[in-house]
Parts: C-alpha cells; sequence; structure tokens
C-alpha cells in the first residue's frame, strides 16, 4: 500500500466524531460511502463506479476502530475475469468487510461497537485491460493469482467428466489446498450453498469466463 494511503488510513480514526471516510486518492474512477439501506445486514462500506467503462476487478481496504479503540483493517477484493458480469457505470457494490471490531481470542463473541470507519480502493482494473491505481497492490492480490484459478477450475471440470462427481467434491474439500485454490474452493462451495446451485455448475460458468477474458489477451 502506497505511504500516504497508509497514513491517512490510520491518522483519520483519530479524529473525534469520524463516522466514515474515504480516503482514495483523488481522480479515482471509484468512489465509497457508508450505506444503511439493507436492514439485514448492517450498515456496510459500498463502492460505485464512476468511471465511463465497466471495472473487471478492483482491490479495496477498510479500516473500523471500535468504542474501545481498538482497530482492525480488512482487505476487499473482487474479479469479475471469473464471473459473467462487471461493475458497471454507476453501478454500486458492497465490500464484505463487516463493520464490527471482532475478539481474535473469542471471533464467535459479538464485536465492539464500531465508531469510525475508513476506506481506500487501492486498484482499479477496466474491462479493456487499463489500470488505476497501485499496479504492485493489483498483482500480488488478484492478477497473479489468476492463471492459477483458470488451471484450477480447468482442473475441477475436467476431473468432474473424467472421473464423476465423487472426485470433483474431494477435490474441492481437499484440505491440502493453499492460496488462491483454497479461497476459490470455498467461495465455489458458499455460493452453491447460497444459491441452491451445483458446485460444477458454477465452475464451468467461471472456467467459460476465464477462458474469455485469457482468450482477449486482458488477463
Amino acid at each position: 500500500m502506497k505511504p500516504a494511503v497508509l497514513a491517512l488510513l490510520f491518522a483519520s480514526s483519530l479524529a473525534f466524531g469520524q463516522k466514515f471516510q474515504d480516503v482514495t486518492a483523488k481522480g479515482a474512477p471509484v468512489s465509497l460511502s457508508l450505506k444503511h439501506d439493507l436492514a439485514d445486514v448492517g450498515p456496510y462500506v459500498a463502492i460505485r463506479n464512476i468511471s465511463t467503462k465497466d471495472i473487471l476487478a478492483y482491490v479495496a481496504i477498510t479500516k473500523m476502530t471500535d468504542e474501545h479503540a481498538q482497530t482492525q483493517p480488512c482487505h476487499s477484493r473482487s474479479d469479475y475475469a471469473f464471473k459473467s458480469r462487471r461493475l458497471a457505470h454507476q453501478e454500486e457494490n458492497p465490500l464484505p468487510c463487516p463493520l464490527e471490531v471482532s475478539d481474535p481470542m473469542d471471533p464467535a463473541k459479538p464485536g465492539a461497537k464500531v465508531i469510525d470507519v475508513v476506506s481506500a480502493v487501492l486498484f482499479v482494473q477496466f474491462d479493456d485491460g487499463t489500470t488505476w491505481g497501485d499496479l504492485q497492490t493489483g498483482k500480488r492480490i488478484i492478477l497473479d493469482d489468476r492463471p492459477k484459478k483458470l488451471a484450477f477450475l480447468k482442473s475441477l471440470v475436467e476431473t468432474y467428466y473424467e472421473s464423476g462427481e465423487d472426485a470433483f467434491n474431494a477435490m474441492l474439500n481437499d484440505q491440502k489446498l493453499e492460496g488462491a485454490d483454497a479461497l476459490l474452493a470455498m467461495h465455489l462451495k458458499g455460493d452453491a450453498k447460497y444459491d441452491k446451485t451445483p458446485a460444477i455448475e458454477l465452475a464451468k460458468k467461471q472456467l467459460a469466463a476465464g477462458q474469455g477474458w485469457h482468450a482477449s489477451g486482458i488477463f
């Protein structure tokens, strides 16, 4: 992360009465805001695409400070290269960061009340391949993992058709998975449960989307 953004993230929470601050660099193609329009999830930070291009990927960070002056950072990422859509002009998407500071010794315990939220978008990739922000952060968190994710999806789909559903599930639930593979497997299982859709169908769709972007040279 750039030193200036990091300094703002940690210094801004000291301001008395501060509730929310978007410290993304000036001229950014996105904006952040604190929303309260989803009763079932409570307040959340949303990213909005204010550029004229569709967004293919982004990386953001949110820092929460609670009533006891305890702080906790949360990194957010979204990569539409493996999805059937992109973040369109003026479209919003919630950042998956719970606005509470949990106890690391007891994660199940309800978090303390957050009184200060500071967020910044660090990297954006557009659907034409151009980028904005910290490219090294984008590579480390998203871009460098794409070939690995594509290879893992290809292997999952091939395993399903060559060896059957049991082999596919065994691969998806392999406790030895690490890094991008483990994260992809976790999301596939979670999305399949939420959408009530077989994981293989989601894997096939993500593979097709990823292969399309790879073939276009934007990957």
